[in-house]
């Protein structure tokens, strides 16, 4: 079977990334032709909407000081000054997805064609990531309404809200989601939130199954380290933060000094926001397997992603999760309550205890784990099956 993968643009964004070659890579060991989108189709903001965003992140920016907020970008979405410095940055990420990932440009000609595209193949996958947050995504292009009137399969695995709420979404986006959820032949998502929205606004019985991250094991990972990479003797406390603040770092500072343990960052040295201090170099993010290897080598991770999250529990490392609310909590929540972890999550302004930072008997999460990836391989199979 030919098989269209649509999730988030292919950029930076190493749990990104790796979502979208854990899918592509058990679906082929189905023995499907899998290929997938590699630039998306981001949300159309109206120029209204635009100018509230500039107006938002000017203040961030020029008063506040916080240059993570660049402002221009927003009001002019054709003005980019920093595209010389991303392609520096991102150079490790285009390596990753160029060698791994089989990927496709579906979207680079006018909506109006891809009608005409999207024959060419037997089914179409929605997922996963947060495919479905309305500030993220172009809420019609995947729910599919382009497919209408088009025989294929669509399938949405580990779809992802993002939110516990529907707010972020618009009348019409919710009529435009109503409507088109109707052409899916099977929908999961990633969260347990996400069967309430889909029950309560869009109508429809979902499954919840798990992140295509985690139906690849450690092993499978390793494969993915380069030989460059050494393990690390060093003992290290592993961070691997998003959104970097002041309390973080407070966070950071207790728990090394507790567990007596050095900080190391795995990411890019700084935000890509500072590129306007001219310094792309330092803004450069580390690759895949050096990403990769953080993990393999830490004594413990404290992180405020979902997906530093779930790469500290699929390489079975004590960890903290700090909620990040404006990214999405539910995503923390939903995966850490099935692992009976959610005692690992902190608040910024939470305190730290004893347990938080205990070792974690990982024996019963792996066959809960194991379990979750059964079901979840299965739901793939039993709605992909070849003709």
């Amino acid at each position: 079977m030919r098989i269209l993968i649509l999730t988030q643009p292919l950029r930076n964004n190493y749990g990104g990334l790796l979502q979208a070659y854990a899918l592509q890579q058990i679906l082929k060991s189905m023995g499907h032709d899998v290929v997938t989108d590699r630039d998306g189709i981001v949300r159309n903001l109206s120029l209204w909407n635009r100018t509230l965003h500039f107006i938002y992140h000017a203040i961030r920016f020029y008063i506040l000081k916080d240059y993570r907020y660049y402002p221009y970008r927003y009001l002019f979405p054709s003005f980019n000054r920093e595209k010389k410095a991303q392609k520096t940055i991102s150079i490790n990420m285009k390596r990753f997805v160029d060698t791994y990932i089989d990927t496709v440009d579906f979207f680079t000609e006018n909506v109006e064609s891809l009608s005409d595209k999207v024959k060419y193949y037997d089914a179409i996958v929605v997922g996963s990531d947060q495919v479905w947050r309305a500030p993220m995504s172009d809420i019609p292009t995947y729910f599919l309404s382009f497919t209408k009137g088009i025989q294929i399969k669509r399938v949405a695995y580990a779809a992802s809200f993002g939110t516990d709420h529907l707010s972020e979404y618009s009348k019409a986006e919710i009529g435009i989601a109503l409507e088109c959820i109707k052409l899916f032949n099977a929908v999961s998502v990633r969260e347990e939130t996400g069967i309430r929205l889909c029950r309560d606004y869009l109508k429809t019985n979902a499954v919840h199954v798990l992140d295509p991250t985690m139906l690849l094991n450690k092993n499978d990972y390793l494969k993915l380290i380069e030989d460059e990479d050494r393990s690390c003797s060093q003992d290290i406390l592993l961070t691997y933060i998003l959104d970097r603040t002041p309390e973080k770092s407070i966070i950071i500072e207790k728990i090394s000094n507790f567990l007596h343990l050095s900080p190391c960052e795995n990411g890019p040295i700084k935000t890509f926001s500072n590129i306007v201090e001219n310094n792309a170099s330092e803004c450069i993010y580390p690759s895949i397997s050096k990403w990769l290897a953080g993990f393999r080598d830490a004594q413990f991770v404290v992180t405020d992603s979902f997906h530093g999250t779930v790469f500290s529990i699929l390489f079975n490392k004590p960890f903290v999760a700090i909620l990040n609310p404006e990214r999405g909590s539910s995503r923390f929540v939903s995966l850490l309550s099935m692992l009976h972890l959610e005692h690992r999550m902190i608040s910024i302004d939470g305190e730290l205890s004893k347990s938080l930072l205990s070792p974690i008997d990982y024996s019963q999460i792996n066959k809960i784990l194991d379990d979750w990836k059964y079901k979840s391989i299965d739901y793939l199979q039993q709605w992909l099956r070849m003709n």
